[in-house]
């Protein structure tokens, strides 16, 4: 299989009030093409359990045993993601349906961007 051609880089710590909403209006994106790459950055809450209860192939968990802050989240998730483009959403986020397909199809109309 090909990679995606978004990774939405979610970093997660202590979300659990949050996250099912997050999770949820990326994996109900009309743009399909998509990994959503969650780093469980040490959380001691609810967080891996809910990550845990999804069965979907786009979600990636990666996780910290003990909280390395949202820089060093965010710069390995960089470091992991191998998709054209790299979308940043934050644990208590809720996206819009179509926003990965209207920022790609942005992208690709306006390259210079």
């Amino acid at each position: 299989m090909d990679a995606p051609t978004v990774t939405v880089l979610l970093p997660a710590y202590n979300a659990q009030e949050w996250l099912r909403e997050a999770i949820e209006s990326i994996l109900r994106q009309t743009l399909r093409d998509c990994e959503l790459l969650v780093i469980n950055d040490g959380s001691t809450d609810e967080t891996a359990l809910i990550l845990q209860s999804y069965a979907d192939p786009r979600l990636r968990v990666v996780t910290h045993q003990a909280n390395r802050g949202l820089i060093a989240s965010l710069n390995q998730g960089l470091e992991l993601a191998t998709t054209e483009f790299v979308a940043r959403m934050d644990a208590d986020d809720i996206s819009h349906p179509s926003r990965l397909e209207l920022q790609v199809d942005y992208m690709r109309t306006h390259p210079e961007i």
